[in-house]
């Protein structure tokens, strides 16, 4: 058995680097535009084929993940992720790319999966919500790395060199991380799929909803906030600051709340949820106020709607998690990482 931190940061630098791939294309979206001849609605596409093929794997994931542990899934997503970016890096037309894109988003799905599967068994009650709060984090930082990372390197070597070692990052980090993710459990411990028995576990349908809502809100701030700001009359800049400040806040506020919904032993999931949200509601309306004043209140605004609007996740992962047996977490968390992709 690894320490629960040697897996904690595993599963941090294993969802960072998917992360890279999934939310930093839109950095080297211009150039992809140019290298593939893509209009807007191919860019599109393009953009979205990772997150869809995810989206696509996150609940056969929570199968696997329960049946046969972390560290095949993980083995076989990192395959097949890496192995997918690495075609898109060589991709000769559109079709082709989207093709690889949508492959690698399928076998990158088994990682986060495989990450919460590893730290819902790693952790006890009392510290698993830093614990999905830390990991959770990893997903802003991936895209703020690769909005760092990817125009680096595609200025020296173009998109294509940008692909090839996001394909990289994917298998260094997710191999690494199985071999510290814990093996299959005995053949007669393997439990059987379990989804619907799940989706009707009491409370869950609620928790399902709460997320519904909440996803859409944390969605609508990640979309427009640089619009929004560029229409009240700041300036790129502003606009640039207030949107990296929005990631930086995402990323501590879900360790933050995750620390907050440990205490009492675990018992304030439910009350820290409805917390973050009225902290997002709240902020809401104070970053409406700060459209129409100045930028160091328009950024002040911005920490506070943040804080709320993009730090509960964790939190319905870690309360998906608890609703279900122990041998059925993984599937529980797919449920609600599918409902929220």
């Amino acid at each position: 058995m690894r320490s629960p931190r040697t897996v904690l940061v595993g599963a941090v630098l294993a969802q960072a680097s998917v992360s890279l791939a999934q939310f930093g294309l839109p950095a080297i979206g211009p150039e992809l535009r140019e290298e593939f001849g893509l209009g807007l609605a191919g860019l599109g596409a393009v953009l979205t084929a990772n997150l869809l093929g995810s989206g696509i794997a996150l609940l056969p994931a929570g199968v696997v993940v329960d049946r046969y542990g972390s560290r095949i899934p993980l083995v076989i997503g990192t395959l097949v992720g890496g192995s997918g970016l690495t075609a898109a890096a060589f991709a000769p037309s559109t079709a082709t790319l989207l093709l690889a894109l949508l492959v690698a988003g399928i076998g990158s799905g088994f990682v986060p999966i495989a990450g919460f599967g590893a730290l819902m068994r790693a952790y006890g009650v009392a510290r698993r919500g830093f614990a999905l709060g830390v990991r959770q984090m990893a997903v802003p930082l991936g895209g703020v790395a690769a909005s760092i990372l990817l125009p680096l390197l595609d200025h020296a070597g173009g998109v294509r060199l940008a692909l090839l070692v996001s394909a990289a990052g994917i298998l260094v980090f997710g191999f690494a991380f199985a071999l510290v993710a814990e093996g299959s459990p005995p053949a007669e411990l393997r439990p059987r799929i379990e989804v619907h028995r799940l989706i009707l576990a009491p409370g869950m349908l609620r928790l399902l909803a709460v997320a519904t809502c909440y996803i859409i809100v944390l969605q609508s701030v990640l979309a427009f906030t640089v619009p929004s700001v560029r229409d009240s009359g700041f300036s790129a800049f502003v606009a640039g600051l207030t949107f990296f400040v929005l990631n930086l806040t995402a990323g501590i506020a879900r360790i933050v709340w995750g620390r907050v919904a440990d205490r009492q032993a675990g018992s304030r999931r439910v009350r820290t949820l409805v917390e973050a949200g009225f902290v997002g509601a709240v902020g809401a309306v104070v970053f409406t106020i700060a459209l129409h004043a100045g930028p160091s209140a328009l950024v002040v605004a911005m920490i506070v709607f943040a804080f709320g609007a993009l730090g509960w996740n964790a939190l319905v992962y870690v309360s998906a998690g608890e609703k279900a047996p122990p041998e059925l977490a993984a599937q529980a968390v797919g449920i609600a990482a599918t409902l929220i992709f």
